[in-house]
């Protein structure tokens, strides 16, 4: 007789904080998911709201950890008892295969998988004005980052910097890139269902990202203008999307304005504190 391998178990961690406006969406696509050897892992940061609750109807293992996303993230790994891991935000949607097919990926001889994660465009103005420029980074290594990878390598490179709180997962990606580690995509996608609807609470949300860019900055100084820089690479490789799409890409151009100078103010702020 013979005998059909068990598949390798995935290990997903989901962080979370008063996050149970979408934390259950989040969670039956995960338990829908067409690979079906994975455990949940939750590491919530002292939620006053359903989160925990609604953790507990879908795994025992519910985690209270903190200070910030990154120490929840490698703290959930340290629990993890998959080959890989997963890291997914707690509002986001997977479709149905990506895990079976980050997992075929990393059989392919991939140390890491990007997932796109792809704004829900039917949330807000700025929603559809996000997807016009999120979209262009599918495939593109230079704006993307991992959050499947091998639970070796997680810990070989140290996992999440926990002093970074924005720009961790482009600061995770190359420790990926210097340390020599292979890094592939898939198609599936993960559905960003948090997208922001007020624009002005968006902006003040990149002032308080700007401050902490000063923190990546000092580790990721080589990457940092191309990563950050208002001008990229794959605005211009994908110019006939703004031919196509004027009012987009006049909305996405005024949007970006907007970030840059709320972002840059906050980074000055960051620099002289």
């Amino acid at each position: 007789m013979i005998s059909k391998k068990t598949p390798l178990l995935v290990s997903l961690v989901i962080p979370t904080y008063n996050s149970s406006k979408f934390l259950k969406e989040c969670l039956d696509s995960v338990i829908n998911q067409t690979y079906k050897n994975i455990e949940i892992i939750v590491v919530d940061n002292n939620s006053i709201d359903a989160t925990k609750s609604i953790a507990k109807q879908y795994t025992k293992k519910v985690y209270n950890q903190g200070p910030e996303r990154s120490a929840q993230v490698n703290y959930g790994v340290s629990k993890a008892k998959g080959k890989y891991v997963y890291k997914i935000d707690s509002d986001f949607l997977l479709e149905k295969d990506v895990v079976e097919q980050a997992v075929k990926k990393a059989n392919e001889g991939f140390d890491a998988v990007i997932v796109h994660n792809t704004p829900d465009h039917t949330k807000s103005w700025i929603a559809k004005i996000r997807k016009f420029e999120v979209d262009m980074y599918k495939y593109d290594i230079t704006h993307s980052s991992a959050r499947f990878v091998d639970k070796k390598v997680f810990e070989a490179i140290g996992g999440f910097n926990e002093s970074i709180t924005a720009g961790e997962d482009y600061d995770f990606q190359n420790k990926l890139n210097r340390a020599g580690y292979k890094t592939g995509f898939i198609e599936a996608e993960a559905i960003h269902l948090g997208e922001p609807t007020n624009i002005w609470k968006h902006m003040i949300k990149y002032y308080k990202y700007g401050k902490d860019f000063v923190n990546y900055q000092k580790a990721n100084k080589e990457e940092t203008p191309k990563q950050l820089g208002f001008v990229r690479g794959v605005y211009i490789k994908n110019w006939k999307k703004f031919l196509t799409n004027p009012i987009l890409g006049i909305g996405f151009i005024t949007y970006n304005l907007f970030k840059y100078l709320f972002g840059g103010v906050g980074f000055l702020n960051g620099k002289l504190s």
